[in-house]
C-alpha cells in the first residue's frame, strides 16, 4: 500500500490505490468517492473500527462469524438497500452509505467485506448479473453468500458458475460503471467525466480500455 497521502482528509490518491494491487476496498471506496466530493475519512474508517468491534463481540458470543455480521449491519443498524432513486450517486458514495445505511448493492457490500475484515472474518465481494453480494469461501465446501441489500440475508445464487470472489479492483470498476451511468444520466457531465477517467487508471483488458476510452471521448465531446 502507498503511503502518499491526498488533500481530502488524509485520503490516498485514487490513482496510487488504482496502481497498487494490494490496495483494499475499502480503501479504494474511500478513494473514488473522495475524487468527486469532500468526504471525512477519518469518520468513515473510525465507524467501520466500531462496527466491526460490534461484530467481533456478537461472533464470540455465539460463535457464528457470518449471522454475527448479517445481525449487527442488517439487524441491530438496518443497513438495507435503497429504493427512492435507486441509481442516485450519493448511493455509490461510501461515506453516505455507511452514514444513511442506505445504498446500492455493491457500496453496501464494500462496508460488509470491510467491516468483516476488521473483525477477522474472511469475506469477499461477489459480482452477479444484474446484482452484487458478498461470500465467504472455504476449501472444499460451497460458498456461504449473504445478500447486504436484503438486510444481509443468506441467498443461494441462481447461477453457482458465476460465483467467485472479485478482485477490489474489479469491484472498484463496477462501481465507477454505475456512477459514470448515473451522473451522465443527470448531466452531471464534469463528474461523469472523471469517473470515465478513473476508470482508465485501473488495470484492464486492451479492448475494454479501448471502449472505455472512447466512451471517455464521447462524453469529453457533449461537454464541449
Amino acid at each position: 500500500m502507498h503511503d502518499d497521502k491526498g488533500e481530502n482528509g488524509g485520503v490516498p490518491p485514487f490513482a496510487s490505490l488504482a496502481a497498487d494491487p494490494t490496495a483494499r476496498l475499502d480503501a479504494l471506496a474511500l478513494a473514488l468517492a473522495a475524487e468527486l466530493r469532500p468526504v471525512d475519512a477519518d469518520a468513515v474508517l473510525a465507524r467501520l473500527d466500531e462496527l466491526a468491534g460490534e461484530v467481533r463481540e456478537v461472533a464470540n458470543a455465539t460463535g457464528g462469524e457470518l449471522a454475527a455480521l448479517s445481525f449487527v449491519l442488517g439487524e441491530r443498524y438496518g443497513f438495507t438497500g435503497a429504493t427512492g432513486e435507486y441509481d442516485h450517486p450519493d448511493h455509490s458514495m461510501l461515506d453516505l452509505v455507511l452514514e444513511r445505511r442506505r445504498g446500492l448493492p455493491i457500496a453496501l457490500s464494500v462496508i460488509y467485506v470491510a467491516t468483516a475484515h476488521r473483525a477477522g472474518i474472511a469475506l469477499d465481494g461477489v459480482g452477479l448479473s444484474g446484482h452484487y453480494v458478498v461470500g465467504q469461501f472455504r476449501p472444499a465446501s460451497a460458498p456461504v453468500l449473504l445478500d447486504p441489500f436484503g438486510g444481509g440475508r443468506p441467498i443461494v445464487a441462481p447461477n453457482a458458475a458465476e460465483v467467485r470472489p472479485w478482485p477490489p479492483h474489479e469491484t472498484t470498476l463496477r462501481m465507477l460503471n454505475n456512477l459514470v451511468g448515473s451522473y451522465t444520466r443527470r448531466n452531471d457531465l464534469g463528474r461523469a467525466i472523471r469517473a470515465a477517467e478513473m476508470r482508465l487508471e485501473l488495470s484492464m483488458e486492451p479492448s475494454l480500455r479501448e471502449a472505455l476510452t472512447a466512451e471517455m471521448r464521447g462524453l469529453r465531446a457533449r461537454l464541449n
